[in-house]
């Protein structure tokens, strides 16, 4: 590049060169467009100049466009009363309806509204009737706000009330049948009842599962029945140290069934609500397993089942007798008199009979292991209890399942003793109860 600097002195460039290329043609002068058509003569006036031209507003004959505007200021007192400034805001629903074009404002009573997380104590108003001095709206032909897809997730109802009362006669013949299988099974050996508890487990699991799908959720149901019964058998097998192994592989082949794409909606909430099953029904059922491993653990099994079945008896007795206190809102049905009569009748229980059986009771005369579970089962049973009222408050499930005659399904028979059965295991284990 070369430069030719004016002999001024003044350090400015008069010319710019890049070497290579060729001269231009013509020059370049002041005032001339570059893209021809004008004269050197046709000059733009300088800035500093002062306007040229017709500036009196009037221009071929037309009169000035703002010549109508007042040229004082305009008071809040003279506007329109049809202005949108005066219009009232928020009175009319009808109104603000018509304002948006989607349709009309999602409310309560349309299908989009999602009820809060944990019903009320108290049923919603029904607002397909008209209240008291009210009448209905008569519905709008607008179509509905469009939404774009929305995850699967629960229909959050209140539980429906149940049609009649419990078939006492038939709750008595299946719990009597249930009890004798599983003592059958005990008499047997170890082996049975291990192969007894898988079943009822995979069972439970299995009905867990399809009543998370009828509240909406897309769990991977037969990954977490193999998860079920597969925790228990390697309790039993290889002890404490399977566990682990088995919820780890849980885990990957849950993110692997929605990552292939064998269930594809809401892998986040899926996939957790599918090992929430596995860890609710699997891991704490699977202290069955891990108690059994002991040549004592079909005593300590039976101690679990034996005070499970004296809380649920006593409770449902006690209470209907002389319930009348609510005990939470979880479970309406549920009053504190009959807590306090279950936990009584837990604890006699595993004085009583539970102490007589081994290992509680390998010692003559000794209760101290009896008179201990007897007060940590009389604590876990109402607390298992209470946590699958809750759940099926959330799904709006009135019983898990229908298998057990007068009873419900097996989550609505076996919720105390999926907490018993680790606080029975802890407390055999505190108290050295174990052979091995």
């Amino acid at each position: 590049m070369n430069t030719d600097q004016g002999g001024s002195g003044d350090g400015g460039f008069d010319e710019i060169r890049i070497l290579g290329l060729d001269a231009p043609d013509d020059d370049v002068e002041p005032g001339r467009s570059v893209f021809g058509g004008d004269t050197p003569g046709d000059e733009l006036p300088h800035w500093s100049a002062p306007p040229a031209g017709d500036v009196s507003g009037e221009s071929g004959g037309g009169s000035d466009p703002w010549s109508g505007l007042d040229d004082g200021p305009r008071w809040s007192d003279d506007v329109p009363d049809d202005h949108e400034s005066q219009q009232p805001v928020g009175d009319d629903l009808d109104a603000a309806a018509v304002f948006f074009d989607d349709g009309p404002l999602v409310t309560s009573a349309t299908a989009e509204f999602d009820p809060p997380l944990m019903p009320p104590d108290e049923p919603l108003p029904d607002f397909s009737e008209p209240t008291d001095g009210e009448a209905t709206a008569e519905p709008t032909s607008a179509a509905p706000m469009s939404t774009g897809p929305v995850a699967p997730g629960p229909d959050r109802g209140t539980p429906a009330p149940p049609a009649g009362g419990r078939d006492m006669t038939m709750a008595v013949v299946t719990g009597v049948g249930l009890g004798a299988l599983a003592l059958a099974a005990f008499r047997i050996g170890t082996d049975a009842a291990v192969a007894l508890v898988t079943i009822l487990l995979v069972l439970a699991a299995a009905e867990f599962f399809m009543a998370l799908r009828r509240a909406g959720y897309q769990p991977a149901a037969l990954l977490g029945v193999v998860a079920v019964g597969a925790l228990n058998l390697a309790a039993y097998w290889r002890f404490e140290a399977a566990v682990p192994l088995v919820l780890g592989l849980t885990v990957l082949f849950s993110l692997f069934w929605y990552l292939t794409g064998i269930d594809r909606q809401a892998p986040l909430l899926n996939v957790s609500v599918t090992l929430f099953g596995v860890l609710y029904v699997g891991l704490l059922g699977s202290f069955a397993g891990l108690m059994l491993t002991d040549p004592n653990g079909t005593g300590m099994l039976l101690a679990a089942v034996l005070c499970t079945v004296g809380y649920d008896t006593g409770g449902l007795v006690v209470g209907r007798m002389f319930g009348r206190s609510p005990l939470s809102a979880v479970s309406p049905n549920k009053t504190t008199e009959g807590l306090i009569g279950g936990m009584a009748v837990s604890f006699a229980m595993a004085v009583l009979v539970v102490g007589q059986i081994t290992p509680f009771g390998q010692d003559p005369g000794d209760l101290g292991s009896a008179f201990v579970l007897g007060i940590v089962v009389a604590l876990a049973a109402p607390l298992g209890d209470l946590c699958e009222s809750m759940i099926k408050r959330d799904l709006g499930l009135k019983d898990m399942g229908t298998i057990l005659p007068g009873h419900g399904g097996l989550m609505d028979r076996f919720d105390a003793l999926l907490f018993v059965l680790p606080a029975t295991y802890y407390t055999a284990r505190l108290m050295d109860l174990f052979t091995g």
